[in-house]
């Protein structure tokens, strides 16, 4: 599908590497701001899916987002230039390894590459530094947040189980501990398919962490009701 239709706008997707998902919409649907927050930074926007549904989420921040790809940067650009948030959108064609910024941003967020070891694409280069850690590291993503975040900001991660576990050490290198955990899981009873975490800074680890589960589809098959209230405001079938 080149064109994904939502209830308040529409993604451009035919040329980015990476496409819309289930959980990444989940993830931005879920993501909870603070009132306090204004200045909004996401790494690796892609199609620019996850920024426009923050956007229409919350009418006060702005949100600067960060694309290493310049085809998914072109779509991602037209994506915001057709929304109707266009003046609180902007996508930076940077590596975020390079990035540099004047401000300090109230709340960071991604759904980072993940794959380190697997097989890769021969033909698609774009795919492989949407996927896989060839270009930002765990290690390095969380020395970036830990250098562009206000001091008192939060950062939100979407990940696989054990990467959320190889990145959480990475943030607890850099003096930050997981406050809120969200599990994804297809079904009830099925593994974890990712966990939306949020950390700010703190040097001791936390034993009373915020715990919360999304479920897709029911024992029937259905759309689950925890999946129903989070994406009635976007998609079209609800």
């Amino acid at each position: 599908m080149s064109i994904f239709h939502f209830k308040k706008f529409s993604v451009q997707q035919k040329n980015s590497p990476a496409k819309i998902t289930t959980d990444a919409t989940l993830f931005a649907a879920s993501l909870q701001i603070p009132p306090d927050v204004k200045n909004v930074l996401e790494i690796g926007t892609g199609t620019g899916v996850l920024s426009l549904m923050i956007a229409q989420r919350f009418s006060d921040i702005k949100i600067d987002a960060v694309e290493i790809n310049p085809i998914a940067h072109d779509e991602a650009q037209n994506n915001f230039n057709d929304s109707k948030w266009s003046d609180r959108l902007k996508v930076v064609l940077k590596d975020f390894n390079e990035f540099e910024s004047e401000r300090k941003y109230d709340l960071i967020f991604s759904n980072p590459p993940f794959f380190k070891n697997n097989l890769q694409s021969q033909s698609n280069k774009g795919k492989n530094t949407a996927y896989h850690t060839n270009l930002l590291s765990f290690e390095a993503l969380a020395k970036g947040v830990n250098l562009h975040l206000a001091e008192k900001g939060e950062v939100h991660i979407m990940l696989p189980y054990y990467e959320m576990s190889l990145f959480e050490k990475e943030m607890q290198a850099v003096g930050f501990q997981c406050k809120r955990r969200i599990e994804l899981r297809h079904q009830a009873e099925s593994k974890i398919i990712r966990l939306f975490n949020v950390y700010n800074r703190g040097e001791e680890e936390r034993v009373n962490i915020e715990k919360e589960v999304i479920i897709v589809r029911d024992e029937n098959n259905n759309f689950h009701p925890s999946y129903i209230k989070l994406m009635k405001d976007f998609l079209t079938i609800f």
